[in-house]
């Protein structure tokens, strides 16, 4: 009875206030709820969970490089003839399409066109604008987006690099320790959920402290790589990116 008459008067309130209801009343649950005010009296208050950073892969390299790191030479675009003209203008003999969509196992996805992963490797401008025209525009179908699918508004277009060696590195928000936590592996970041799943003791977490941020002796115990002081600054100055992903 308590509970809904202390419902029923925030509703009004932020009504009369002429805010949205709905945010005033998440707002004070994620209060009251850490408070204890309803520990003792049988009642819970729910705390929902909202994402509220979501970073496409082109923008998390452009953080990237602020931080020093060295990324493939590239430029968005959002129509085919903007794809064929900074293909032209890279160069390259081989170039890289990467469909920008808010989803995993893009490689892997397949686009309402018919065209078959959502990252291409073509060899001419040319095709560099056939290829990105069966992805702008279209919906991605991949294992994260189900059957609705998503729309793919735009296409990374950048170099070809042949790495040595494939890492896979992120700091994500988790929720089983309610802050950042960095996340790694030696086996890659292609298929980094098959990874996961069928040999989950190569993938390594280190919770990290969101006021504190990295400490350097936790980015020695998480890596152990040889240049272990460049990659420590790397994360120093990374950071606040939580939720952006870096492959090596």
């Amino acid at each position: 009875m308590a509970a809904s008459m202390f419902y029923s008067r925030l509703l009004a309130a932020a009504t009369l206030r002429n805010h949205r209801p709905r945010t005033a009343l998440q707002t004070a649950a994620q209060v009251l709820g850490s408070s204890g005010l309803f520990n003792n009296h049988g009642l819970q208050i729910q705390q929902q969970q909202q994402r509220n950073l979501s970073l496409h892969e082109y923008m998390s390299m452009e953080l990237l490089q602020e931080a020093g790191v060295s990324i493939p030479k590239g430029h968005v675009a959002k129509s085919p003839d903007e794809a064929y003209a900074i293909a032209k203008k890279l160069g390259s003999k081989d170039v890289v399409i990467k469909a920008q969509v808010l989803a995993g196992g893009r490689g892997k996805g397949t686009f309402e066109s018919g065209l078959k992963g959502g990252v291409k490797i073509v060899f001419s401008p040319e095709e560099a604008k056939a290829v990105s025209s069966q992805m702008i525009g279209k919906k991605l179908f991949t294992k994260q987006t189900g059957e609705k699918g998503r729309i793919c508004n735009q296409v990374l277009v950048c170099e070809r690099r042949y790495p040595r060696r494939e890492y896979y590195f992120a700091i994500t928000m988790e929720r089983s320790f309610q802050g950042p936590v960095l996340i790694g592996s030696s086996q890659g970041g292609v298929n980094i959920e098959d990874v996961a799943a069928e040999t989950p003791e190569a993938i390594v977490k280190e919770p990290i402290d969101i006021v504190e941020g990295i400490k350097k002796e936790q980015a020695v115990r998480f890596l152990g790589w040889d240049q272990i002081e460049a990659v420590a600054a790397i994360l120093h100055h990374s950071r606040r990116n939580a939720g952006s992903e870096l492959r090596l």
